[in-house]
């Protein structure tokens, strides 16, 4: 199937919603503290008093005209669903269901109104829920002129917005003529669009639970074969990037590299501005988890050190309010592999070797929309000057297939599942696209505010073993991203009671991560 096929078919699966809409976004104060009331009800699994609370914020912010009633009642009821309202409403959005005055009112009166003026309609994708903006992601085929391409935009009222961050003959557009999932069909019936795509507004979460802060050591680091790595290399040469929603600047275990920047959303999470350096980035304990994870300093008297202590860390913040768009996702990987893409970039700086991500809904329902899988491409093809940049994914912390969430099943991103101290998994994703288990659970690892945290969560075993390949990968620096992704898994620990089927199971991948074995063998692929 051809992209362009395979984005017509993503589309037809989208259906509007019609008659609900979301709220404003953006607020602070009372309004935004109600939201956050009710995404804490939800999370409670309490939905009676969640849309209680939702009327009472919807009346904070629109005339009794123009709301019928909440609509949580309409879009809960499922683990899937309720995550996403819970996310969605701790940054600011509900939903309601409008009336028939308020649903033919264009954009702009909505904003005036107290409404949401970006976002034409609620979507459903299966569980997804997705909010349509006037924004578009056009890719057109490479060579295309400026002319044609204006002749385009002009003929389907597009406003160009930018390519900061994006693959190669990618643009972000403004829509002006009617809705854009309908303008996205049309555009791809031209034969120089290689596809395009409104630039969907969804919940993407942190693929995270919490565990017991109690925990007094880190046992991972010998459960892999750490220690004897270790006399070997730190993993030094290397540059990671992980990419998450925030990170404690001021964590003494933690150390910035040069690369390191973040995404500040607009309000109405429709736009991203690219800062470089860390003054203002978000601090979110998700992300300084993972980060002490690869490589929280070692010998410093603090804490403890994290997998490969050696390398350079390069963190890169996105998603602070875990609701945004998956082109700001893209800009972010791309951004890793290629930094000239952004502004503030240097021409010629090399990217990172390495990148993990633990973002994403904690199901494993999750669509993944053309630009981000040309990101990763991207990335994976043409990152190290052309020998590409392994991606480590965490899959969903669920007892889930992965093969519905199509970020991880993507080719070139290893999909990683969490095991425990006694080499068990632990009910994280399973299926034929599980690249290995490293360990997740009950980890000891920093927290935000400088100090340490027992935590469990996949989220947390994808840069562990984010660190086992930057340890093999300073061995061995010519390795391309496939070379490296096939040394990790020829060298994984055969774990568990089942069978291994041409060196793998679907509860398992192909074992779990062995830092020592990894590093022995990286030395002779040539």
């Amino acid at each position: 199937m051809s992209v362009k096929d395979l984005a017509l078919a993503k589309l037809s699966a989208i259906k509007p919603l019609e008659g609900v809409f979301p709220t404003a976004s953006g607020q602070t104060g009372a309004v935004r503290e109600q939201w956050r009331g009710v995404a804490r009800s939800m999370r409670a699994r309490d939905m009676t008093v969640a849309e209680v609370d939702s009327r009472a914020a919807l009346g904070s912010e629109l005339s009794a005209a123009d709301v019928v009633e909440s609509a949580v009642p309409t879009l809960s009821g499922s683990i899937e669903t309720d995550e996403q309202l819970a996310g969605f409403a701790e940054a600011g959005i509900g939903f309601f269901h409008g009336s028939d005055s308020y649903s033919q009112m264009p954009l702009a009166q909505r904003r005036d109104a107290g409404g949401n003026g970006s976002v034409s309609r609620v979507m459903l994708e299966g569980s997804r829920i997705l909010l349509e903006p006037e924004r578009l992601i056009l890719r057109f085929e490479a060579g295309v002129k400026a002319p044609e391409r204006k002749r385009i935009f002009k003929r389907y009222g597009l406003l160009l917005v930018g390519s900061d961050g994006l693959p190669p003959d990618t643009y972000r557009l403004a829509n002006t003529q009617g809705f854009a999932t309908e303008v996205a069909a049309e555009l791809m019936q031209e034969g120089v669009v290689v596809f395009a795509e409104p630039d969907f507004i969804e919940h993407i979460g942190t693929r995270y639970v919490p565990g017991d802060p109690s925990y007094p050591q880190q046992w991972h680091h010998p459960r892999i074969g750490c220690p004897n790595a270790w006399d070997v290399t730190k993993g030094e040469g290397v540059r990671i990037a992980i990419i998450d929603n925030g990170f404690d600047k001021g964590h003494p275990d933690l150390a910035f590299g040069t690369l390191s920047g973040w995404y500040r959303q607009t309000a109405d999470f429709a736009d991203a501005d690219f800062t470089r350096g860390t003054a203002s980035m978000p601090d979110q304990n998700h992300g300084t988890a993972c980060a002490g994870m690869i490589a929280a300093k070692e010998g410093n008297g603090i804490g403890g050190c994290g997998v490969a202590f050696g390398s350079e860390l390069n963190m890169i913040a996105c998603m602070g309010d875990q609701v945004g768009t998956q082109s700001t996702l893209a800009r972010a990987i791309a951004y890793a592999a290629q930094p000239s893409l952004e502004p503030g970039g240097v021409a010629g700086q090399l990217g990172a070797d390495v990148i993990s991500c633990s973002l994403g809904p904690n199901t494993a329902l999750w669509t993944l929309r053309q630009v981000l899988s040309d990101a990763i491409d991207f990335a994976a093809t043409q990152g190290r000057q052309g020998k590409g940049v392994a991606i480590f994914w965490a899959c969903t912390n669920g007892n889930f297939p992965i093969s519905s969430d199509q970020v991880c099943s993507h080719p070139s991103v290893c999909a990683v599942g969490r095991s425990t101290s006694a080499d068990s998994d632990n009910g994280s994703g399973f299926g034929p696209e599980l690249e290995f288990l490293a360990p997740g659970v009950q980890v000891l690892i920093p927290a935000s505010g400088g100090g340490y945290a027992a935590t469990t969560g996949t989220s947390f075993a994808a840069p562990c073993a984010t660190g086992v390949a930057a340890l093999a990968l300073s061995q061995n620096l010519a390795l391309t991203s496939t070379q490296l992704r096939d040394l990790i898994r020829s060298t994984c620990d055969k774990i568990g009671p089942l069978n291994y089927v041409n060196g793998r199971n679907p509860r398992f991948g192909y074992g779990r991560v062995n830092a020592e074995k990894a590093v022995a063998a990286a030395p002779a692929i040539v």
